[in-house]
């Protein structure tokens, strides 16, 4: 991998920052007035989980080489002659081999977005955006800008790699949290 490009959006840094520091906050607030700490430690511990899943762990590394979506329990990494397309209509998308990967650092604007662009970002022309999605104010339009790009550049020289792995460790991990919680309220 050269030239590497990591995309994450800051509002989800963000939010999953300020949620992990609330779900401390109660197990500090449990641990010094006193609670149930074996409860509340499960069940902040579970959400502090799904916070790292849903808001930290997505990213979009976009190389010279090819493209790497990394969601909560799936890797997808691709070379750039086996992306048939890139698409922004719900969140940036690859498609290789007629099956879609989403990316969920990625995600599509909703309909309000419209109000924030001008008229004029959405008429016909030579690089306007033709839907929201392609806007380059939207997380999806901009990762999907950069990965079109370095696709352009991209020379078919170099051989094809393509890979998808799983790893839902973490979520066994969140279920047993929430297995410990239950049996802290029924004991």
């Amino acid at each position: 991998m050269t030239n590497i490009k990591k995309f994450r959006p800051g509002s989800a840094i963000a939010s999953g920052w300020v949620l992990i520091l609330f779900f401390a906050g109660f197990i500090v607030q449990t641990v010094a007035y006193g609670g149930d700490t074996v409860l509340t430690t499960a069940i902040c511990s579970a959400g502090i989980i799904g916070v790292y899943l849903l808001f930290l762990k997505p990213y979009v590394l976009i190389f010279d080489e090819g493209i790497k979506v990394v969601n909560p329990t799936k890797e997808i990494v691709a070379s750039w002659d086996l992306v048939e397309e890139i698409e922004t209509k719900f969140s940036m998308s690859i498609t290789i081999d007629g099956t879609s990967y989403y990316a969920w650092a990625a995600p599509a604007p909703g309909r309000r977005h419209a109000r924030q662009m001008h008229k004029t970002d959405l008429l016909p022309g030579v690089d306007a955006p033709r839907r929201l999605g392609d806007s380059p104010q939207s997380d999806s339009g901009a990762c999907a800008y950069m990965a079109r790009l370095r696709r352009k550049e991209f020379s078919g020289s170099r051989t094809a790699k393509f890979g998808v792995s799983s790893n839902y460790t973490l979520i066994y991990i969140a279920l047993a949290m929430c297995v410990i919680a239950a049996a802290s309220l029924a004991f």
